[in-house]
Parts: structure tokens; C-alpha cells; sequence
């Protein structure tokens, strides 16, 4: 990301949609390259590399359908960070599974309402900023965190939570995905566990862009300023073991551990799933105020 202008491409065969999405997300202060094709919105990206932040796509194309254009971005080495808006008029479970195997997390379904395509893209956006955030604590934490054996760590707030998933993530072979993963349980703890941010009431709070207003405003609360999410840390080797627990009574973890086409068109409620599909081992306990994970360390790391 190289402005403070995101850059979204757009790409969608109906002529009159593509337009209205151009529209709606150019109006919410967004810079928008639009095509008909999604062989054309490829090779536009491929080509633009560094100027293109975010990506909405219809599922449905003639030449190039939406699953094919995620397929060749996830393939790419630099483009497969890119967060993907699908758009699309079925969310059956068999077409969300499609969609979710090759990378897709985020859904739009037709006919869509223009206020929630341009919160969806508020928010995979932030998403989009905390990748390349983090991407780069990764390189920065590695040669400190290749010495850690074990370790117990308290944090309180999302920033240090980011910065503690980065140093952790820079064991594993593929940093990217257990960076998302592992981030989406601590940052959970946080704002659920510790904070009671519900699952409701955090969407709504996305809607209206309010969500880090609220969770500093709850940081700072009295019954607040003293709970901590623990992060055990332990080195086996060839796997990192994390426990992390929080401060909260717990929550229905069963109904989070699968992304849901009740849900998929909500902006939150992908943190658990996203981890559970990269293979992180996840396991919960008690009420759900504690999980335990791991995940597979990168060889070179062992050898440092």
C-alpha cells in the first residue's frame, strides 16, 4: 500500500451492477479501475502489482469466473495477500465452501445494499492494512523471536496483540496464514473475552465504523484496566504450542469453528473459522475462555 488512497479494482459482466458498484465505493472516497472481464481485472492486477489494495469480484464471469481470478491471485507471491470481495446470488453451503477453499472470506450477495458493500470494503480494507502491518513486524521480529524457547505474555491492547501475533508467526512456514489465524484468537480474546464486545454488537459497530472508539473507550473502564490476555508460549522444536486465555466468562465457540452462509455476509465472526481452516489445531476448553493451537515450525528458523 503505497497511498493513503486505497485503489480497489472492480470486476463484474453486467454492465448497469458494475457501474453501480464503481459508484458506490468511488463515493465512499475510494479510487476504483473497473472491467467486464475477469481475465481483464487479472491481468490488470498482475500487471499493477503495488497499486491495487483491494479486489470485488462477481462469481459468475464468461471468460474468467471470480473462483479463477481468486485461484491466480492466491498463487501469486505477492498478490495473494490482497483481500476479495465475492459477489454473488448463492451462499449455499456447497458454493461457500468453493469459494472459502480457494481464499475467499468475504461475500457480497446480489442484489446488494450500497451501504454494506462499502462497509464490507471498510473493513476488508482494514484487514488489507494490518497484512502489510504485519507482514513487515515479521521480518523485524524474527531474528528475536528464533531465540525464544518458552515464554508466558500478557497483553491488553489490539496494537500489542498485532505485534505479538507477527513475533510468533515468524516461526512458522507459512507466516502469512498463522499470522491471520493465531491473530484472530488473541484479538478475540480481547475484544470478546476481555472487553464483552459481542458478536451483534461488533457488527454493528463495524457498520458504523465505531469499533476501535469503542473498544479504547472499554480499555480505559475501570472493570477493564486490569485483565490481560495470557499467551503461554512453548517451542517443541518442530511445532509452536500457544494456549491463550482471557479474562471472560466464555462463549458458544462450536457455532464459530465453520464459517456459516447465515453469517458469510456479516463483516465479523471469520477469526476462528479462518484459524480452524489453516490447520492451526485449534481446541477450546472450559466455557471458551481458553484454546489451545499450534502449528508447524519452519526448519530454517531451527537452524539460526
Amino acid at each position: 500500500m503505497q497511498s493513503n488512497v486505497i485503489r480497489a479494482v472492480v470486476a463484474d459482466d453486467e454492465e448497469l451492477n458494475l457501474e453501480i458498484l464503481s459508484k458506490t465505493i468511488m463515493s465512499a472516497g475510494y479510487e476504483v479501475s473497473s472491467f467486464d472481464d475477469g481475465d481483464d481485472a487479472l491481468q490488470y492486477i498482475k500487471a499493477n502489482p503495488e497499486n491495487v489494495d483491494i479486489v470485488i469480484l462477481d462469481k459468475m464471469m464468461p471468460r474468467m469466473s471470480g473462483i479463477e481470478v481468486i485461484k491466480q491471485l492466491k498463487s501469486h507471491p505477492i498478490l495473494k495477500n490482497i483481500p476479495v470481495i465475492l459477489q454473488t446470488g448463492d451462499v449455499g453451503v456447497a458454493q461457500l465452501k468453493e469459494g472459502l477453499d480457494v481464499g475467499a472470506y468475504y461475500y457480497l450477495s446480489k442484489p446488494f445494499d450500497p451501504s454494506m458493500l462499502v462497509s464490507l470494503v471498510n473493513a476488508a480494507t482494514r484487514d488489507c492494512v494490518k497484512v502489510h502491518n504485519t507482514l513487515k513486524q515479521l521480518k523485524k521480529e524474527k531474528p528475536i523471536t528464533s531465540l525464544l524457547k518458552s515464554g508466558v505474555f500478557e497483553i491488553r491492547t489490539i496494537e500489542d496483540a498485532y505485534k505479538l501475533t507477527a513475533a510468533l508467526a515468524s516461526h512458522a512456514i507459512k507466516p502469512e496464514e498463522v499470522n491471520l489465524g493465531v491473530g484472530g484468537l488473541i484479538v478475540n480474546a480481547i475484544e470478546h473475552g476481555n472487553l464483552n464486545i459481542g458478536y451483534e454488537t461488533k457488527n454493528t459497530l463495524l457498520k458504523n465504523n465505531m469499533l476501535q472508539d469503542e473498544i479504547n473507550k472499554r480499555l480505559n473502564m475501570s472493570e477493564n484496566v486490569n485483565k490481560y490476555v495470557k499467551v503461554i508460549f512453548e517451542n517443541l522444536g518442530n511445532k509452536i504450542h500457544l494456549l491463550i486465555e482471557d479474562c471472560g466468562g466464555g462463549f458458544d465457540w462450536k457455532r464459530y469453528m465453520n464459517f456459516d452462509p447465515i453469517r458469510l455476509t456479516d463483516l465479523n465472526g471469520r477469526g476462528i473459522a479462518s484459524a480452524n481452516l489453516m490447520h492451526l489445531d485449534i481446541m477450546y476448553s472450559g466455557s471458551g475462555n481458553k484454546v489451545k493451537c499450534q502449528f508447524d515450525v519452519d526448519a530454517k528458523i531451527l537452524r539460526l
